[in-house]
């Protein structure tokens, strides 16, 4: 809506027809809350994997059991091939090495093995509802399966696959892949059942090596097979570490449990025979892992393996299961490149557990598993584990480690749709590496990333913004411009949330934050409203304009002083509003005498289409210093222009 003034006015927040659906349907309510209807997929894998590093292929054997958690009868069932991103033809949006995609063996549902078929007659097929004998297509990174026998609700079925696939050599996607014959991670490795959810039905959007993933809860129960003396590090409590480990790795993992050292487990080379069991020329490793969204994995013969533990403060709400220690594993190559890991790389991890513990609420599981490798920069996350790229400035490190670690909270636990709505959990985790990263390191020092910090975030959305490229948030992540993925999706979000702190107050907002985490771990699946109801219900306001403002519009925030002069026996304050965003003003008038008097301008006064208000104080004692936003706290584009007087002497329009 544009007012008569010719600015814009933010209108209400634009819900997609599906999530009102889902709301009438019951399964989400108007404050934010999951309704009483709710529900969620859930499936249970079993699978055996094994690593050849000569020819550098994995091969895997999948058992899965999927319960149909929802009202609805399914007549087929997605099923993510993720890999297929490196076979020719697939559709991506970067060059990347073609390895032929996954080679499927027999693929079978409820005991019966199944027939690959076309995608046209697969799709001939499920319009006609006759499949009644049961098959499966695959279409890019997605499989689809027809079933023999619908599912009904509350019933289960069975897939049992055989696969094999060989990782991308580094630098690949920048999510996983391997480094020669040598170091290796398996992200998205495995064929995982799509997400059935109560807005959309079946969640299928191809896999283009862009925005991230969308995953159910599931168990897993894992055995990997590597060459002996490789050590695993993995989603998951390691099940058989009396198998793979001798009594002297036993000791030195028990040592670092109990006293919080950092010990090196093992390190790359003859002497690592040592912390292994001694037997033939392969290991199995066996892990499991219950209620994540996903299983991921890494192995390497020049891995040195460092283990300390995190002290985790447990709330009274907290489950009596829940521990108050947790394992911390970090694996990493000796490098000059990589130097800071040998120096911080466990202890890093520690303290990310344990400051996003406290900013946030406890993290939930006995491990947290870091890892070095593969990687050009940046980092990935999957449940439990991160996998980061090698870094020599420490401080570089302990930001990437804070960053890959607190997705343990956003999506690991609240698990939203990273492909759809990045904004849900790489924004939130922006924020919250500032919020960590301060009590340790302080405000921000020479070395170390920008975006670790909440000044570096704002200023560089702000250096977008003012070139004219600012972008709403409300947009598919694999459809975004890719040159300002990372600026508006990572850095504006976190200068938004810091700016919602500003209206809502420190207190109001952090427990609404909270709040918005409460309702939606263990792996449920929050869309935008339900963020945006859960603030605006716990703070107890209509917060409908900074919605549509921040995250539906790419509107610049400019406000300013344009003029402080006497007015009768008042001093009349000007402040116009030159962008678009409308937001409170906050003012701090100093006087002659040295005090200063807070005032705010609401935000109605712009809602109305105003492009100017005037602010009235006492004459006495004189108004020698007017000041917007003292504090920083809003994203203005123009900050030369809220101070009077000007750095010049006067005030310029």
């Amino acid at each position: 809506m544009t007012a008569a003034s010719g600015r814009p006015v933010p209108g209400p927040v634009y819900e997609i027809p599906e999530y009102t659906r889902a709301v009438e349907r019951g399964t989400r309510l108007r404050n934010g809350s999951p309704g009483p209807a709710y529900w969620l997929q859930h499936a249970r894998y079993t699978i055996e994997a094994r690593l050849d590093v000569a020819t550098n292929r994995i091969s895997g054997h999948e058992r899965v059991v999927y319960l149909n958690n929802s009202p609805d009868t399914l007549r087929r069932i997605a099923v993510y091939l993720r890999q297929n991103v490196f076979a020719a033809g697939s559709p991506r949006h970067q060059e990347a090495e073609i390895t032929g995609g996954v080679t499927l063996g027999p693929v079978a549902v409820a005991g019966r093995t199944i027939a690959r078929q076309s995608m046209r007659d697969a799709e001939a097929m499920d319009t006609a509802r006759a499949s009644h004998r049961g098959a499966y297509a695959v279409d890019g990174t997605v499989m689809w399966v027809s079933l023999a026998s619908p599912l009904p609700p509350h019933d289960s079925t069975n897939l049992e696959l055989s696969w094999s696939y060989v990782p991308p050599q580094s630098p690949s996607d920048g999510r996983q892949g391997r480094e020669g014959h040598h170091v290796y991670f398996m992200g998205y490795w495995y064929p995982q059942i799509a997400v059935y959810d109560d807005v959309n039905g079946w969640v299928t959007d191809p896999y283009v090596l862009a925005a991230e993933f969308y995953m159910d809860p599931a168990d897993y129960d894992v055995h990997v097979t590597v060459p002996r003396g490789w050590p695993v590090g993995a989603t998951g409590k390691l099940e058989n570490a009396s198998q793979v480990l001798s009594p002297t790795g036993l000791a030195r993992l028990a040592d670092a449990r109990r006293t919080g050292r950092v010990v090196h487990i093992a390190e790359p080379g003859a002497t690592s025979a040592a912390s292994f069991a001694a037997g033939g020329a392969t290991a199995t490793w066996h892990f499991a892992a219950s209620d994540v969204r996903d299983f991921a994995w890494g192995t390497s013969d020049r891995y040195v393996w460092d283990a300390t533990r995190a002290l985790v403060a447990r709330s009274e709400a907290a489950s009596s299961a829940a521990p108050d220690t947790v394992d911390i594993f970090c694996y990493y190559q000796i490098s000059k490149p990589a130097a800071a890991w040998a120096l911080g790389g466990a202890r890093y991890t520690r303290d990310a557990i344990e400051h996003l513990s406290t900013y946030l609420w406890p993290y939930p599981w006995a491990e947290m598993t870091s890892m070095e490798g593969v990687l050009e920069d940046g980092g990935m996350e999957y449940p439990m584990m991160t996998l980061i790229s090698p870094w020599a400035d420490t401080l570089s490190l302990a930001g990437d480690l804070m960053h890959e670690t607190g997705h343990m909270w956003f999506p690991m636990q609240v698990g939203s749709n990273e492909a759809r709505y990045p904004w849900m959990d790489e924004g939130f985790t922006q924020f919250d590496v500032a919020q960590a990263m301060r009590p340790i390191y302080g405000e921000p020092r020479a070395g170390g990333r920008p975006n670790d910090s909440e000044q570096g975030q704002r200023a560089l959305y702000l250096g977008v913004a003012r070139a004219g490229n600012d972008q709403m948030l409300m947009w598919n992540g694999d459809l975004y411009p890719r040159e300002f993925y990372f600026t508006m999706f990572y850095d504006k979000t976190a200068a938004v949330l810091a700016a919602l702190r500003g209206v809502l107050g420190e207190e109001t907002f952090h427990r609404a934050f909270r709040e918005y985490g409460r309702r939606w771990s263990g792996s449920k699946h929050p869309y935008p409203y339900d963020f945006f109801n859960t603030m605006s219900d716990v703070a107890g306001q209509d917060l409908s304009w900074f919605w549509t403002t921040w995250f539906y519009e790419p509107w610049p925030l400019d406000q300013a002083i344009a003029s402080v002069e006497p007015q009768g026996d008042s001093t009349a304050i000007t402040i116009e509003d030159r962008g678009l965003a409308p937001m409170p003003v906050r003012l701090a008038v100093t006087r002659a005498n040295g005090d200063v008097q807070r005032l705010e301008i609401p935000v109605t006064a712009w809602l109305t289409g105003a492009r100017r208000t005037v602010v009235n104080v006492t004459m006495t004692p004189q108004v020698v210093k007017v000041e917007i936003d003292p504090e920083g706290l809003f994203p203005d584009m123009n900050r030369g222009n809220q101070l009077w007087p000007s750095a010049a002497g006067h005030t310029t329009r």
